[in-house]
Protein backbone atom coordinates (compact mmCIF):
# COMPACT_ATOMS: atom_id res chain seq x y z
CA UNK A 1 0.00 0.00 0.00
CA UNK A 2 2.59 2.24 0.70
CA UNK A 3 4.40 2.19 -2.39
CA UNK A 4 0.97 2.32 -4.31
CA UNK A 5 0.43 5.35 -2.58
CA UNK A 6 3.93 7.03 -3.23
CA UNK A 7 3.25 6.98 -6.88
CA UNK A 8 0.38 9.99 -5.79
CA UNK A 9 2.70 11.35 -3.32
CA UNK A 10 2.82 15.63 -4.12
CA UNK A 11 6.71 14.79 -4.08
CA UNK A 12 6.26 12.26 -7.06
CA UNK A 13 7.71 14.53 -9.81
CA UNK A 14 10.91 15.49 -7.61
CA UNK A 15 11.53 11.40 -7.13
CA UNK A 16 11.48 10.99 -10.84
CA UNK A 17 13.80 13.68 -11.84
CA UNK A 18 15.95 11.85 -8.70
CA UNK A 19 15.70 8.78 -10.48
CA UNK A 20 16.77 10.41 -14.07
CA UNK A 21 19.48 11.91 -12.65
CA UNK A 22 20.67 8.26 -10.85
CA UNK A 23 20.94 6.68 -14.53
CA UNK A 24 22.97 7.40 -17.20
CA UNK A 25 20.38 6.28 -20.04
CA UNK A 26 16.84 6.14 -20.76
CA UNK A 27 16.91 2.51 -21.04
CA UNK A 28 17.74 1.84 -17.37
CA UNK A 29 15.87 4.91 -15.89
CA UNK A 30 12.85 2.46 -17.53
CA UNK A 31 14.57 -0.72 -16.00
CA UNK A 32 14.65 0.61 -12.52
CA UNK A 33 11.16 2.96 -13.13
CA UNK A 34 9.36 -0.18 -13.67
CA UNK A 35 11.27 -2.89 -10.71
CA UNK A 36 10.72 0.48 -8.27
CA UNK A 37 7.80 -1.06 -5.94
CA UNK A 38 8.06 2.39 -3.37
CA UNK A 39 9.37 5.60 -4.99
CA UNK A 40 9.70 6.86 -1.68
CA UNK A 41 13.43 5.36 -1.38
CA UNK A 42 14.42 8.22 -4.03
CA UNK A 43 13.92 11.18 -1.50
CA UNK A 44 16.96 12.79 -0.38
CA UNK A 45 17.99 15.46 0.94
CA UNK A 46 19.74 17.10 -2.59
CA UNK A 47 18.21 20.47 -3.63
CA UNK A 48 17.13 20.22 -7.16
CA UNK A 49 18.33 22.66 -9.25
CA UNK A 50 19.19 24.39 -12.55
CA UNK A 51 17.75 22.27 -15.30
CA UNK A 52 16.79 19.20 -12.97
CA UNK A 53 14.51 21.93 -11.07
CA UNK A 54 13.00 23.36 -14.27
CA UNK A 55 12.10 19.48 -15.35
CA UNK A 56 10.39 19.13 -11.91
CA UNK A 57 8.39 22.22 -12.67
CA UNK A 58 7.20 21.19 -15.76
CA UNK A 59 6.25 17.59 -14.37
CA UNK A 60 4.46 19.27 -11.53
CA UNK A 61 2.28 20.95 -13.74
CA UNK A 62 1.51 18.82 -16.69
CA UNK A 63 0.12 16.52 -13.99
CA UNK A 64 -2.10 19.34 -12.54
CA UNK A 65 -3.38 19.54 -15.44
CA UNK A 66 -3.92 16.08 -16.18
CA UNK A 67 -6.00 15.89 -13.16
CA UNK A 68 -7.60 18.71 -13.49
CA UNK A 69 -8.65 17.49 -17.43
CA UNK A 70 -10.05 14.43 -15.84
CA UNK A 71 -11.49 15.86 -13.16
CA UNK A 72 -13.98 18.11 -15.43
CA UNK A 73 -14.52 15.05 -18.18
CA UNK A 74 -15.95 13.24 -15.17
CA UNK A 75 -18.17 16.16 -13.74
CA UNK A 76 -19.25 16.42 -17.41
CA UNK A 77 -19.92 12.83 -17.69
CA UNK A 78 -21.71 12.74 -14.56
CA UNK A 79 -24.33 15.43 -15.31
CA UNK A 80 -24.89 13.69 -18.98
CA UNK A 81 -23.20 16.28 -21.17
CA UNK A 82 -20.68 13.63 -22.28
CA UNK A 83 -21.28 9.73 -22.97
CA UNK A 84 -17.88 7.97 -20.81
CA UNK A 85 -16.75 10.97 -19.86
CA UNK A 86 -16.53 10.15 -15.93
CA UNK A 87 -14.68 6.96 -17.26
CA UNK A 88 -11.93 8.65 -19.31
CA UNK A 89 -12.03 11.41 -16.71
CA UNK A 90 -11.12 8.45 -14.13
CA UNK A 91 -8.36 6.69 -16.13
CA UNK A 92 -6.82 10.53 -16.66
CA UNK A 93 -7.09 11.27 -12.90
CA UNK A 94 -5.77 7.45 -11.85
CA UNK A 95 -3.21 7.02 -14.41
CA UNK A 96 -1.29 10.39 -14.52
CA UNK A 97 2.04 9.54 -12.48
CA UNK A 98 2.73 6.70 -15.17
CA UNK A 99 1.88 8.65 -17.93
CA UNK A 100 4.01 11.36 -16.53
CA UNK A 101 6.99 9.22 -15.79
CA UNK A 102 6.97 8.43 -19.66
CA UNK A 103 6.41 11.56 -20.42
CA UNK A 104 9.93 12.70 -18.66
CA UNK A 105 11.44 11.51 -21.81
CA UNK A 106 9.97 13.73 -24.18
CA UNK A 107 11.51 16.69 -21.93
CA UNK A 108 15.05 14.81 -22.18
CA UNK A 109 14.55 14.78 -25.98
CA UNK A 110 13.59 18.46 -26.32
CA UNK A 111 16.51 19.85 -24.20
CA UNK A 112 18.61 17.51 -26.16
CA UNK A 113 17.26 19.71 -29.69
CA UNK A 114 17.44 22.80 -27.96
CA UNK A 115 21.03 22.41 -26.86
CA UNK A 116 23.04 20.91 -29.91
CA UNK A 117 26.09 21.61 -28.25
CA UNK A 118 25.49 19.27 -25.75
CA UNK A 119 24.05 16.56 -27.82
CA UNK A 120 27.29 16.28 -29.68
CA UNK A 121 29.18 15.95 -26.41
CA UNK A 122 27.02 13.21 -25.29
CA UNK A 123 27.31 10.93 -28.56
CA UNK A 124 31.23 11.43 -28.26
CA UNK A 125 31.17 10.52 -24.99
CA UNK A 126 29.21 7.53 -25.40
CA UNK A 127 31.58 6.38 -28.48
CA UNK A 128 34.09 6.62 -26.16
CA UNK A 129 32.96 4.63 -23.28
CA UNK A 130 31.92 2.49 -26.12
CA UNK A 131 35.78 1.80 -27.29
CA UNK A 132 36.99 1.81 -23.77
CA UNK A 133 35.15 -0.94 -23.03
CA UNK A 134 36.27 -2.95 -25.90
CA UNK A 135 39.50 -1.91 -24.47
CA UNK A 136 39.34 -3.42 -21.59
CA UNK A 137 37.49 -6.76 -22.89
CA UNK A 138 40.66 -7.56 -25.43
CA UNK A 139 43.70 -6.13 -23.14
CA UNK A 140 44.85 -7.02 -19.71
CA UNK A 141 45.70 -4.36 -17.64
CA UNK A 142 44.78 -2.68 -14.34
CA UNK A 143 42.76 0.54 -13.86
CA UNK A 144 43.43 2.47 -10.78
CA UNK A 145 40.32 4.88 -10.63
CA UNK A 146 40.78 7.91 -7.82
CA UNK A 147 37.86 9.59 -6.50
CA UNK A 148 36.63 12.20 -3.32
CA UNK A 149 36.50 15.65 -2.32
CA UNK A 150 39.66 16.61 -2.32
CA UNK A 151 43.67 15.47 -3.46
CA UNK A 152 42.75 13.65 -6.11
CA UNK A 153 45.25 15.04 -8.35
CA UNK A 154 47.99 14.69 -6.34
CA UNK A 155 46.75 10.97 -5.33
CA UNK A 156 46.43 10.56 -8.83
CA UNK A 157 49.83 11.45 -9.64
CA UNK A 158 51.54 9.75 -7.00
CA UNK A 159 50.28 6.71 -7.67
CA UNK A 160 51.32 6.91 -10.82
CA UNK A 161 54.96 7.84 -10.46
CA UNK A 162 54.80 4.78 -7.68
CA UNK A 163 53.21 2.31 -10.33
CA UNK A 164 55.93 3.60 -12.57
CA UNK A 165 58.98 2.19 -10.34
CA UNK A 166 58.17 -1.71 -11.94
CA UNK A 167 55.43 -1.02 -14.51
CA UNK A 168 54.65 0.55 -17.89
CA UNK A 169 51.89 3.47 -16.62
CA UNK A 170 49.74 5.27 -18.68
CA UNK A 171 48.11 8.84 -16.64
CA UNK A 172 47.57 12.50 -17.73
CA UNK A 173 49.09 14.68 -15.25
CA UNK A 174 46.36 17.58 -15.70
CA UNK A 175 42.77 17.91 -14.45
CA UNK A 176 41.27 14.76 -16.91
CA UNK A 177 38.53 14.15 -15.17
CA UNK A 178 34.72 14.44 -16.54
CA UNK A 179 33.03 12.24 -18.58
CA UNK A 180 34.39 13.53 -22.08
CA UNK A 181 38.01 13.68 -20.81
CA UNK A 182 39.07 9.98 -18.97
CA UNK A 183 38.28 7.80 -21.57
CA UNK A 184 40.38 10.19 -23.61
CA UNK A 185 43.43 8.93 -21.30
CA UNK A 186 43.21 5.21 -21.96
CA UNK A 187 43.97 5.87 -25.38
CA UNK A 188 46.53 8.48 -24.33
CA UNK A 189 44.71 11.68 -26.35
CA UNK A 190 44.46 14.92 -25.91
CA UNK A 191 41.19 17.10 -26.09
CA UNK A 192 40.35 18.61 -29.08
CA UNK A 193 37.69 21.70 -29.41
CA UNK A 194 34.28 20.55 -28.66
CA UNK A 195 33.26 21.38 -32.48
CA UNK A 196 36.37 20.00 -33.66
CA UNK A 197 34.68 17.54 -35.79
CA UNK A 198 37.69 15.92 -38.02
CA UNK A 199 39.40 16.00 -34.89
CA UNK A 200 37.22 13.84 -33.02
CA UNK A 201 36.76 11.75 -35.85
CA UNK A 202 40.32 11.16 -36.21
CA UNK A 203 40.67 9.88 -32.31
CA UNK A 204 38.04 7.76 -33.36
CA UNK A 205 40.10 6.08 -35.69
CA UNK A 206 43.34 6.26 -34.17
CA UNK A 207 41.84 4.33 -30.97
CA UNK A 208 40.41 1.78 -33.25
CA UNK A 209 43.76 1.08 -33.90
CA UNK A 210 44.88 0.89 -30.26
CA UNK A 211 42.00 -1.66 -29.63
CA UNK A 212 43.53 -3.92 -31.95
CA UNK A 213 47.45 -3.59 -31.57
CA UNK A 214 48.88 -4.93 -28.33
CA UNK A 215 48.31 -2.66 -25.85
CA UNK A 216 51.30 -1.05 -24.08
CA UNK A 217 50.48 -0.28 -20.61
CA UNK A 218 49.98 -2.21 -17.75
CA UNK A 219 48.13 0.00 -15.49
CA UNK A 220 45.76 3.15 -16.08
CA UNK A 221 45.39 5.56 -13.70
CA UNK A 222 42.38 7.93 -13.50
CA UNK A 223 40.86 10.76 -11.71
CA UNK A 224 37.15 10.45 -10.96
CA UNK A 225 35.43 14.14 -11.17
CA UNK A 226 31.98 14.88 -10.04
CA UNK A 227 29.60 18.36 -9.54
CA UNK A 228 26.43 17.16 -8.45
CA UNK A 229 24.47 13.78 -7.75
CA UNK A 230 24.89 11.09 -10.35
CA UNK A 231 27.78 11.60 -11.87
CA UNK A 232 30.35 9.50 -10.36
CA UNK A 233 28.39 6.03 -11.34
CA UNK A 234 29.27 7.06 -15.54
CA UNK A 235 32.68 5.92 -14.97
CA UNK A 236 31.24 2.29 -14.52
CA UNK A 237 32.41 1.35 -17.72
CA UNK A 238 36.11 1.68 -16.60
CA UNK A 239 35.76 -1.38 -14.50
CA UNK A 240 38.36 -0.23 -11.94
CA UNK A 241 40.38 -2.85 -10.48
CA UNK A 242 40.85 -0.31 -7.11
CA UNK A 243 39.42 2.65 -6.41
CA UNK A 244 41.09 5.05 -4.26
CA UNK A 245 38.51 7.48 -2.02
CA UNK A 246 40.60 10.15 -0.58
CA UNK A 247 38.40 12.45 1.35
CA UNK A 248 34.59 12.91 2.10
CA UNK A 249 34.34 16.75 2.84
CA UNK A 250 31.90 19.56 1.80
CA UNK A 251 32.16 20.22 -1.94
CA UNK A 252 29.76 21.52 -4.46
CA UNK A 253 27.60 21.88 -1.69
CA UNK A 254 25.33 24.24 -3.95
CA UNK A 255 24.48 20.89 -5.87
CA UNK A 256 24.31 18.24 -2.96
CA UNK A 257 23.54 20.02 -0.30
CA UNK A 258 24.36 17.58 2.57
CA UNK A 259 27.63 16.26 3.58
CA UNK A 260 25.68 12.70 3.22
CA UNK A 261 25.10 13.40 -0.01
CA UNK A 262 28.30 13.74 -0.90
CA UNK A 263 29.15 10.37 0.88
CA UNK A 264 26.67 8.75 -1.23
CA UNK A 265 28.23 10.15 -4.78
CA UNK A 266 31.84 9.88 -4.07
CA UNK A 267 31.11 5.99 -1.95
CA UNK A 268 29.53 5.00 -4.99
CA UNK A 269 32.63 4.34 -6.76
CA UNK A 270 32.80 1.36 -4.50
CA UNK A 271 29.77 -0.21 -6.18
CA UNK A 272 31.48 -0.75 -9.54
CA UNK A 273 34.88 -1.22 -8.40
CA UNK A 274 36.65 -4.40 -7.81
CA UNK A 275 38.38 -3.34 -4.44
CA UNK A 276 38.32 -0.03 -2.55
CA UNK A 277 40.96 1.92 -0.91
CA UNK A 278 39.47 4.81 1.31
CA UNK A 279 41.19 7.56 3.43
CA UNK A 280 39.34 6.55 6.97
CA UNK A 281 41.16 10.09 8.44
CA UNK A 282 39.13 12.57 6.24
CA UNK A 283 35.77 10.07 5.65
CA UNK A 284 33.10 9.83 8.39
CA UNK A 285 32.72 6.26 9.90
CA UNK A 286 29.44 6.35 9.53
CA UNK A 287 29.02 6.61 5.50
CA UNK A 288 31.21 3.58 5.64
CA UNK A 289 28.98 1.17 7.32
CA UNK A 290 28.20 -2.13 5.68
CA UNK A 291 30.89 -1.04 2.83
CA UNK A 292 34.11 -3.31 1.76
CA UNK A 293 37.20 -1.46 1.56
CA UNK A 294 40.64 -1.51 2.65
CA UNK A 295 41.42 1.90 4.97
CA UNK A 296 44.41 4.42 4.64
CA UNK A 297 45.44 7.56 7.13
CA UNK A 298 47.68 8.60 9.50
CA UNK A 299 45.20 6.73 11.82
CA UNK A 300 46.85 3.52 12.85
CA UNK A 301 43.99 1.46 12.61
CA UNK A 302 44.23 1.98 9.22
CA UNK A 303 45.42 -1.05 7.38
CA UNK A 304 47.71 0.89 5.27
CA UNK A 305 49.53 3.88 7.31
CA UNK A 306 52.16 6.03 8.82
CA UNK A 307 53.58 4.01 11.99
CA UNK A 308 55.82 7.18 12.54
CA UNK A 309 56.82 10.52 10.88
CA UNK A 310 59.76 12.78 11.51
CA UNK A 311 59.05 16.61 9.78
CA UNK A 312 62.42 17.77 7.84
CA UNK A 313 60.70 21.26 7.88
CA UNK A 314 60.15 22.37 4.27
CA UNK A 315 62.29 19.87 2.69
CA UNK A 316 59.63 16.59 3.83
CA UNK A 317 59.55 14.32 6.27
CA UNK A 318 60.75 10.84 6.93
CA UNK A 319 57.78 8.34 7.04
CA UNK A 320 57.36 5.27 8.20
CA UNK A 321 55.06 3.13 5.82
CA UNK A 322 53.28 0.04 7.09
CA UNK A 323 51.68 -2.11 4.39
CA UNK A 324 49.28 -4.58 5.88
CA UNK A 325 50.40 -6.99 8.63
CA UNK A 326 53.67 -7.81 6.93
CA UNK A 327 55.44 -4.98 5.11
CA UNK A 328 57.12 -2.01 5.98
CA UNK A 329 59.92 0.73 5.17
CA UNK A 330 60.80 3.73 6.25
CA UNK A 331 62.06 6.19 3.40
CA UNK A 332 61.62 10.27 3.13
CA UNK A 333 59.38 11.57 0.82
CA UNK A 334 59.74 15.45 -0.18
CA UNK A 335 55.94 15.78 0.48
CA UNK A 336 55.00 18.73 3.52
CA UNK A 337 52.18 17.73 6.41
CA UNK A 338 49.28 15.68 7.17
CA UNK A 339 48.01 15.96 3.48
CA UNK A 340 51.80 15.11 1.81
CA UNK A 341 51.59 11.97 4.35
CA UNK A 342 48.16 10.75 2.91
CA UNK A 343 48.97 11.35 -0.77
CA UNK A 344 52.46 9.23 -0.41
CA UNK A 345 50.56 6.37 1.99
CA UNK A 346 47.95 6.33 -1.03
CA UNK A 347 50.10 5.90 -3.53
CA UNK A 348 52.36 3.44 -1.58
CA UNK A 349 48.53 1.16 -0.56
CA UNK A 350 47.20 1.48 -4.08
CA UNK A 351 50.55 -0.59 -5.10
CA UNK A 352 50.77 -3.00 -2.59
CA UNK A 353 46.92 -3.62 -3.45
CA UNK A 354 48.28 -4.17 -7.18
CA UNK A 355 51.06 -6.69 -5.84
CA UNK A 356 53.99 -4.12 -6.51
CA UNK A 357 56.74 -5.78 -3.75
CA UNK A 358 57.80 -3.48 -1.09
CA UNK A 359 61.31 -2.70 -2.69
CA UNK A 360 59.72 -1.17 -5.78
CA UNK A 361 57.21 0.92 -3.97
CA UNK A 362 59.54 1.87 -1.74
CA UNK A 363 61.93 2.94 -4.91
CA UNK A 364 58.77 4.53 -5.97
CA UNK A 365 57.67 6.45 -3.75
CA UNK A 366 61.02 8.60 -3.46
CA UNK A 367 59.92 9.46 -6.85
CA UNK A 368 56.96 11.32 -5.77
CA UNK A 369 57.36 15.24 -5.51
CA UNK A 370 55.63 18.41 -5.28
CA UNK A 371 53.01 18.97 -8.10
CA UNK A 372 52.59 22.68 -9.29
CA UNK A 373 49.58 24.33 -7.07
CA UNK A 374 50.09 22.00 -4.35
CA UNK A 375 52.84 22.74 -1.20
CA UNK A 376 54.84 22.97 -4.07
CA UNK A 377 57.93 24.62 -2.73
CA UNK A 378 59.44 28.10 -4.45
CA UNK A 379 61.82 30.33 -3.98
CA UNK A 380 60.90 33.86 -3.24
CA UNK A 381 62.62 37.61 -3.14
CA UNK A 382 64.49 38.37 -0.14
CA UNK A 383 65.45 34.78 0.67
CA UNK A 384 62.22 33.90 1.32
CA UNK A 385 60.12 30.88 0.76
CA UNK A 386 56.91 30.67 -0.78
CA UNK A 387 54.91 27.56 -0.23
CA UNK A 388 52.39 27.36 -3.27
CA UNK A 389 49.38 25.62 -2.82
CA UNK A 390 46.93 27.52 -5.10
CA UNK A 391 45.15 25.00 -6.90
CA UNK A 392 42.29 24.42 -5.10
CA UNK A 393 41.10 25.18 -1.31
CA UNK A 394 38.78 23.49 1.32
CA UNK A 395 38.20 23.37 4.98
CA UNK A 396 40.23 20.51 5.00
CA UNK A 397 42.97 21.19 2.76
CA UNK A 398 43.58 24.87 3.95
CA UNK A 399 43.72 23.53 7.59
CA UNK A 400 46.01 21.07 6.86
CA UNK A 401 48.32 23.85 4.73
CA UNK A 402 47.95 25.89 7.99
CA UNK A 403 49.69 23.42 10.51
CA UNK A 404 52.45 23.07 8.00
CA UNK A 405 52.89 27.33 7.84
CA UNK A 406 52.62 27.36 11.70
CA UNK A 407 54.67 24.64 12.75
CA UNK A 408 57.82 26.05 10.83
CA UNK A 409 60.87 28.08 11.91
CA UNK A 410 61.06 31.41 10.55
CA UNK A 411 61.34 35.02 11.46
CA UNK A 412 58.12 36.14 9.40
CA UNK A 413 55.10 33.98 8.40
CA UNK A 414 52.41 35.17 5.96
CA UNK A 415 49.61 33.25 5.31
CA UNK A 416 47.08 34.18 1.96
CA UNK A 417 44.03 32.89 1.96
CA UNK A 418 41.44 33.19 -0.95
CA UNK A 419 38.01 32.16 -0.52
CA UNK A 420 37.12 28.74 -1.29
CA UNK A 421 34.28 28.26 -4.06
CA UNK A 422 31.66 26.01 -4.32
CA UNK A 423 30.87 25.51 -1.06
CA UNK A 424 27.07 26.76 -1.18
CA UNK A 425 25.25 27.56 1.99
CA UNK A 426 28.10 26.42 3.89
CA UNK A 427 30.38 28.73 2.95
CA UNK A 428 30.19 31.40 5.51
CA UNK A 429 30.79 28.04 7.97
CA UNK A 430 33.78 27.20 6.41
CA UNK A 431 35.38 30.28 5.96
CA UNK A 432 34.90 30.83 10.15
CA UNK A 433 36.37 27.36 10.56
CA UNK A 434 39.43 28.42 8.52
CA UNK A 435 39.61 31.94 10.83
CA UNK A 436 39.33 30.19 13.39
CA UNK A 437 42.55 28.13 12.97
CA UNK A 438 45.17 31.41 12.20
CA UNK A 439 47.40 31.34 14.88
CA UNK A 440 47.95 35.06 15.91
CA UNK A 441 50.57 34.09 17.96
CA UNK A 442 52.64 32.34 14.60
CA UNK A 443 51.07 34.14 11.63
CA UNK A 444 52.70 37.57 11.13
CA UNK A 445 50.01 38.37 8.39
CA UNK A 446 46.40 36.74 6.97
CA UNK A 447 46.38 38.21 3.60
CA UNK A 448 43.02 37.55 2.32
CA UNK A 449 41.42 37.22 -1.42
CA UNK A 450 38.08 37.13 -2.50
CA UNK A 451 34.36 37.98 -1.23
CA UNK A 452 33.71 35.09 1.11
CA UNK A 453 37.43 35.56 2.86
CA UNK A 454 36.72 38.98 3.08
CA UNK A 455 33.78 38.67 4.67
CA UNK A 456 33.99 35.83 6.71
CA UNK A 457 37.30 34.24 7.05
CA UNK A 458 39.16 37.89 7.91
CA UNK A 459 37.29 38.98 10.55
CA UNK A 460 37.15 35.62 12.70
CA UNK A 461 41.09 35.71 11.83
CA UNK A 462 41.32 39.53 13.17
CA UNK A 463 39.23 38.94 16.57
CA UNK A 464 41.64 36.39 17.46
CA UNK A 465 44.11 38.96 17.19
CA UNK A 466 46.14 38.16 13.54
CA UNK A 467 46.86 41.59 11.63
CA UNK A 468 44.59 40.69 8.62
CA UNK A 469 44.44 42.66 5.24
CA UNK A 470 41.66 41.68 2.76
CA UNK A 471 41.99 42.05 -0.72
CA UNK A 472 39.24 41.39 -3.78
CA UNK A 473 42.60 40.91 -6.06
CA UNK A 474 45.08 38.79 -6.20
CA UNK A 475 47.12 41.41 -7.60
CA UNK A 476 46.69 43.60 -4.99
CA UNK A 477 47.30 41.16 -2.56
CA UNK A 478 50.59 40.00 -4.07
CA UNK A 479 52.22 43.86 -4.08
CA UNK A 480 50.73 44.40 -0.57
CA UNK A 481 52.90 41.73 0.49
CA UNK A 482 55.81 42.37 -1.25
CA UNK A 483 56.05 45.69 0.53
CA UNK A 484 55.65 43.79 3.94
CA UNK A 485 57.57 41.03 3.29
CA UNK A 486 61.20 40.56 5.67
CA UNK A 487 64.51 38.65 4.90
CA UNK A 488 63.97 34.83 5.15
CA UNK A 489 59.85 34.86 5.04
CA UNK A 490 57.79 32.33 4.24
CA UNK A 491 54.51 32.25 2.32
CA UNK A 492 51.62 29.98 1.96
CA UNK A 493 49.19 30.53 -1.21
CA UNK A 494 45.98 28.74 -0.55
CA UNK A 495 42.98 29.25 -2.35
CA UNK A 496 40.49 28.43 -5.62
CA UNK A 497 40.21 29.42 -8.91
CA UNK A 498 37.40 31.85 -10.38
CA UNK A 499 37.49 35.49 -7.98
CA UNK A 500 40.68 34.42 -6.66
CA UNK A 501 43.39 32.63 -8.29
CA UNK A 502 45.77 33.19 -5.32
CA UNK A 503 48.68 32.09 -7.71
CA UNK A 504 49.00 35.38 -9.42
CA UNK A 505 49.68 36.75 -5.74
CA UNK A 506 52.91 35.23 -5.95
CA UNK A 507 54.43 36.45 -9.04
CA UNK A 508 55.74 39.53 -7.42
CA UNK A 509 56.83 37.27 -4.73
CA UNK A 510 58.78 35.00 -7.04
CA UNK A 511 62.96 35.65 -6.76
CA UNK A 512 63.20 33.57 -10.52
CA UNK A 513 60.58 35.05 -13.04
CA UNK A 514 60.80 31.38 -14.68
CA UNK A 515 59.12 30.22 -11.78
CA UNK A 516 55.98 31.44 -13.33
CA UNK A 517 55.68 28.78 -15.24
CA UNK A 518 55.75 26.56 -12.66
CA UNK A 519 52.25 28.16 -11.28
CA UNK A 520 49.18 26.84 -12.03
CA UNK A 521 46.93 27.93 -14.93
CA UNK A 522 49.02 29.84 -16.76
CA UNK A 523 48.09 28.93 -20.29
CA UNK A 524 46.49 31.66 -22.09
CA UNK A 525 42.81 30.01 -21.90
CA UNK A 526 43.20 30.85 -17.86
CA UNK A 527 45.45 33.90 -18.34
CA UNK A 528 42.55 35.44 -20.73
CA UNK A 529 39.37 34.47 -17.71
CA UNK A 530 42.07 36.18 -15.52
CA UNK A 531 42.57 39.28 -17.38
CA UNK A 532 38.85 39.32 -17.46
CA UNK A 533 38.06 39.69 -14.06
CA UNK A 534 41.49 41.75 -12.87
CA UNK A 535 43.48 44.20 -13.86
CA UNK A 536 46.89 42.91 -13.42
Amino acid sequence: MQGFLSLYSWRYPARLVRLWRRHDNIWTYFKTYWRTTDFSSFDDDVPLTGRARLVAIALYAGMAAQVLGGLALIIAGSVGEMTGGWQFGLAAVLSYPIVWAHMLLLFVVVWWVAHPKALGRAVVCRLLESQVRRLRKRHSFSVVAVAGSVGKTSTKIAIARVLQASRRVLWQEGNYNDRATVPLIFFDRVQPGLMNIPAWIKILLQNERTIRRPYPYQAVVIELGTDGPGQIVQFAYTKPDIVVVTAVTPEHMEYFGTLAAVAREELSALNFARQALVNIDDTPAEYLADRNYLSYGLDKGAMYHAAGRTSKGLQGQQVHFQLGKHDAFEVTVPLLGDHGAKVAIAAAAAAHMLGLPADDIKRGVTEVSAFAGRMQVLHGIKDSTIIDDTYNSSPVAAKAALDVLQSGEAPQRIAILGSMNELGAYSPEAHREVGEHCDPTKLDWVITIGRDAKEFLAPIAKERGCNVKAFLDPYKAGRFAQKELKEGAVILAKGSQNRVFAEEALKVLLANAQDKDRLVRQSAYWMAIKRRQFKP
